[in-house]
């Protein structure tokens, strides 16, 4: 038995099997939600490390309810163990709205403070503090930097962090400066317990339970365990070491009646004049291509200008017509908004509401133009929006007949619930396949009673086609699973193109794609690529294998995705 093994046997107490019901909590004050038995098993795992432990991570996949599970247990300390506070909440702008909501719906007994705004509305807020009490106060990671010195006032009995893989970096300025707040104990929520590497799992554990998991182990911890791949034995003492500080659970095993989710991979072609540009950033800086690492940025940016290319050409400085006027050309000119034009018209005959996520807002922006151009209901949520039109947003979106929401992958892909949506759209990928993961959840999740489809456009023959397939196999080759009792780790400590040069992934398909400057953008009988739907409900039932003969080479592929849902794969 290794050190750390031995320090978290001698410091944490086994869990005493104690049983915490419905009754139990509604005795307690919690209101207005009949909780799920693995919820239940959650709240009670929650309250026996709350008797002998500094913190803990609830890991759970996203889109299991871990907001209405510390909710329950933050009542039940308050109801059954007499400790009325103060508790502290952190979590992202996006979704502290919905936090208010659920906290003033679940528990109506809890006076909570939420603390936002600007200076002169939060210098009130904490002259408020000295007139009355409070027994939760709720606000953002920003504002907790900005008014640390305000926060740190407190005793805190608990202290929350939502979407804590903002933690995953031991020297970040959150991590430092939360371990200086005086909190009894930490709880953690994140859908990714592990997104990259084990130094960044070790940073949670030691937010969590620093006396065990102390900073000048980091190395230690990171090296002894970094062959789990290879040696099982090594893997289950690695599960030995999270089990009392980890708990996970994904919607295949505890959400079994939760609608099936398929996901589809469709390739594109590019326009005549997406390749024309394509072609002129490859040859501008050959020179960069002579001496990998010396020119490692100016690789990367010939990779950022190829991105955009294929989003849209239009995404360059003078390459849209002038004097600018909307038109069908918007649609021509990318074959990714050829494809997602199609796509659309036919979801939008159908009956069907739309997720629709870009890495990038300038792309968003053409987006909404096109919306615009046909006429389209659309929402839209990125970083520049604030506040209440965030709110406001999501509100309309979930609440009136809106077709489509117009989403930027990390402003939109965490912690908010969308299940009036039951198609995914991602007009392009990041490059860390969990980040997508992420946002597909916000529609795929309780509550969601309709089958949901993932939809991913790749352009074919680019860079977008073999960084996608590297992130992809970079994940099925490094997912030292821990579902199912143990966890998922994805070492991506590399790069997702680990094992290619980068100079060799600016140059995939190169051959191919430009052995023609005619368009390559094909039609789409999307009937068969997407699957039946009825009254605005995708058919739930498995996609057929399609089988046409055309000029080019053509395959599909259907294998099964995780949580036993359909992945399916079509080239055009």
């Amino acid at each position: 038995m290794t050190d750390l093994l031995l320090r978290i046997r001698n410091s944490v107490a086994e869990k005493k099997k104690t049983s915490v019901s419905q009754r139990d909590l509604e005795t307690c004050g919690l209101r207005g939600i009949q909780l799920r038995r693995y919820q239940l098993d959650g709240v009670q795992w929650l309250t026996q490390c709350l008797k002998n432990q500094q913190g803990c991570i609830l890991g759970d996949e996203m889109g299991l309810g871990k907001t209405c599970q510390t909710i329950s247990l933050l009542v039940f300390m308050s109801g059954s163990l007499g400790d009325k506070g103060p508790f502290l909440v952190l979590s992202p702008l996006s979704v502290l709205e919905n936090w208010r909501k659920e906290l003033e719906r679940f528990a109506p007994s809890l006076t909570v403070l939420c603390y936002k705004g600007d200076k002169e509305r939060r210098a009130e807020l904490q002259r408020e503090t000295g007139r009355r009490d409070f027994h939760l106060l709720l606000t953002t990671y920003e504002l907790c930097l900005k008014d640390a010195s305000f926060l740190k006032r407190w005793k805190w009995k608990v202290l929350v962090v939502d979407e804590a893989h903002r933690l995953k970096n031991q020297n970040s300025l959150l991590h430092k400066v939360l371990t200086q707040f005086s909190v009894g104990f930490r709880v953690l929520l994140t859908g990714t317990p592990v997104q990259n590497n084990l130094l960044e799992l070790y940073s949670l554990l030691s937010f969590v339970q620093p006396s065990v998991f102390t900073a000048e182990e980091t190395d230690n911890f990171s090296s002894s365990y970094a062959n789990i791949q290879s040696q099982p034995a090594l893997a289950a003492e690695l599960q030995s070491v999270l089990e009392p500080f980890l708990l996970r659970r994904v919607k295949s095993e505890v959400a079994v009646d939760l609608p099936k989710k398929t996901e589809l991979l469709v390739y594109h072609g590019m326009s005549a004049l997406q390749k024309k540009y394509y072609k002129a950033i490859l040859m501008k800086d050959l020179k960069a291509f002579g001496n990998e690492l010396g020119n490692k940025n100016r690789l990367l940016n010939i990779l950022m200008n190829m991105r955009k290319c294929v989003d849209h050409p239009y995404l360059f400085d003078g390459v849209e017509p002038e004097p600018f006027e909307m038109g069908e050309h918007l649609v021509e000119a990318s074959g990714k908004l050829c494809l997602l034009d199609s796509m659309l018209t036919y979801l939008h005959k159908g009956g069907h509401r739309i997720l629709l996520f870009s890495q990038m807002t300038r792309m968003l922006d053409i987006l909404q133009d096109y919306m615009e151009f046909r006429d389209y209901s659309y929402e839209r949520l990125d970083g520049s929006v604030r506040g209440e039109e965030r709110n406001l947003a999501v509100k309309n979106f979930s609440s009136r007949d809106v077709f489509v929401f117009l989403l930027s992958t990390k402003a939109g892909g965490v912690g908010l619930n969308l299940t009036a949506a039951d198609t995914v759209i991602f007009v392009d990928s990041d490059f860390n396949p969990q980040n997508d993961l992420q946002a597909a959840a916000r529609c795929h999740r309780i509550g969601q009673n309709r089958p949901v489809k993932v939809i991913r456009l790749l352009a074919r023959d680019t860079v977008e086609e073999i960084m996608y397939s590297r992130a992809v196999s970079k994940l099925h080759l490094t997912n030292t699973v821990i579902e199912e009792g143990r966890f998922s780790l994805l070492d991506q400590a590399q790069s997702a193109a680990a094992g290619l040069q980068l100079s060799e992934i600016l140059k995939f398909g190169v051959d191919k794609l430009l052995s023609s400057e005619e368009s390559s953008v094909q039609e789409v009988k999307l009937e068969k690529i997407l699957g039946p739907s009825r009254d605005g409900q995708w058919a739930d039932e498995d996609l057929p294998i399609i089988r046409e003969e055309e000029e080019e080479e053509e395959e599909e592929e259907e294998e099964e995705g995780s949580e036993s849902d359909v992945q399916s794969m079509f080239h055009f």
